[in-house]
């Protein structure tokens, strides 16, 4: 009988080192078999679930022997605990030397939020917000997006959603992370992207902003000499083309845009009577950018 009890006894070594206090009276165990002794007060003021838990439980704390399992990894468990407890917990610095490290990192803490939320742990909640903003995530907006308009974050939704202008949110590479989200927060990204088409083509159409090109009888200012704007109209068309495939509109007065066969065409087209250019280039690319810069950048 005493064989049996030894043998069924957690030894110290299958604690973790930073929750193995004898004078803690809850144990958890991982899904790897690691045990934490945790204090119950703890459990109780940190989280929602586990104060309602051990309130029903049939056991006193004090009695319980048999470890808890959990449905938690070490390494969402361990730093859910550190932060209950109020414990240090490690830095996510990506490893360098791998090429999916800033991946695992943001799963991490995905997986720490949805803990959070699920054991109804305001603090470590609070907490972990102040994360989501790093750079790493700032490289996956969608995620970051997905996240904020989950918990109702909208500064940091309005982060995410700024930073995702530079995505065509029609790229299948997408369309997991799109699935996410709710049927609401998906036609706000939407919209704030192809406001910013439209809105862009409204401005390119202006007749006040670009005379010469959107007049309905365009003269030469040279010799008014009555000129063809084939060459401005394509260049617009190219333009909201391209702000159907990355709203940023960063490519406005790039080399990328120069590459383009309309722009190359509009900076050379020439007056037929006197052969003055048509189109300043560097002022028309400035109103452009003017353009751009008056164009809603968030939700």
């Amino acid at each position: 009988m005493s064989s049996d009890l030894a043998t069924n006894t957690p030894t110290l070594d299958e604690y973790h080192p930073q929750f193995c206090s004898s004078e803690a009276d809850i144990v958890l165990r991982s899904l790897e078999g690691t045990l934490y002794r945790v204090p119950s007060f703890v459990l109780r003021s940190a989280s929602g679930f586990w104060n309602a838990l051990l309130s029903i439980s049939s056991q006193t704390p004090a009695s319980s022997s048999s470890p808890l399992p959990t449905s938690q990894h070490n390494n969402i468990l361990e730093p859910m605990l550190r932060l209950m407890s109020g414990l240090p917990i490690p830095s996510w610095t990506p490893d360098p030397e791998s090429a999916d490290s800033d991946e695992e990192c943001i799963s991490e803490i995905e997986n720490l939020l949805l803990l959070a939320e699920s054991w109804d742990a305001p603090g470590p909640l609070s907490f972990l917000r102040f994360g989501i903003t790093a750079p790493m995530f700032l490289e996956q907006p969608l995620r970051l997006y997905a996240l904020a308009t989950h918990f109702g974050w909208v500064p940091e939704a309005k982060v995410a959603s700024k930073h995702s202008l530079g995505l065509n949110l029609y790229d299948d590479e997408h369309e997991e992370v799109l699935k996410r989200l709710s049927a609401k927060d998906l036609l706000i990204l939407l919209r704030l992207h192809r406001a910013r088409r439209d809105q862009m083509k409204v401005f390119l159409d202006d007749q006040d902003v670009f005379t010469l090109g959107n007049s309905e009888s365009s003269r030469c200012v040279a010799c008014n000499h009555e000129v063809d704007n084939s060459a401005w109209r394509e260049l617009k068309a190219r333009i909201f083309q391209e702000m159907d495939r990355c709203s940023k509109g960063d490519f406005v007065g790039s080399w990328e845009m120069e590459e383009w066969k309309e722009t190359d065409r509009c900076w050379k087209v020439k007056c037929g009577k006197c052969a003055a250019l048509l189109y300043h280039k560097g002022q028309t690319i400035r109103k452009m950018k003017e353009g751009l810069s008056i164009l809603p950048d968030t939700v």
